[in-house]
């Protein structure tokens, strides 16, 4: 079960997406997932990978803080995924493809003003994830 911990009392109809200040601390709580550093000179970026030795698995797949100054949640959040499902973002207006990466991956920047709900965006970092482990 997933904790909120933000004062806003819940309400079963709202449809704004509040800024999500536990995120990190959600990902982190995810099996096999670590937060890897990251360079100094881009301050307030952080890299998650999955290192997941039973299963030989070690892939970087979200990053946090990317382009703040266009960010209305102040995530900045990027998946890197395949390329299929990178175009499946894109065609969903959830997502835009900025950079290919090795093995038919693609770096994503997610449009979180687009994900109305928590479980929204919960559900497309476990997307990424879920494509990290497989």
């Amino acid at each position: 079960m997933l904790r909120r911990r933000h004062a806003r009392p819940a309400t079963t109809t709202t449809t704004e997406s509040p800024a999500f200040t536990d995120l990190h601390d959600w990902v982190l709580s995810l099996p096999w997932v670590v937060e890897r550093p990251y360079s100094l000179d881009t301050p307030g970026v952080r890299c998650f990978g999955v290192e997941c030795e039973p299963l030989g698995r070690r892939q970087l797949w979200l990053l946090t803080g990317m382009q703040r100054q266009l960010d209305v949640d102040d995530l900045g959040l990027a998946v890197i995924v395949p390329t299929e499902v990178a175009q499946e973002l894109e065609d969903m207006c959830l997502g835009q493809i900025v950079a290919p990466m090795p093995a038919h991956h693609a770096l994503v920047t997610v449009h979180v003003e687009s994900l109305t709900h928590r479980q929204n965006l919960e559900a497309l970092v476990l997307t990424a994830y879920g494509c990290a482990m497989s």
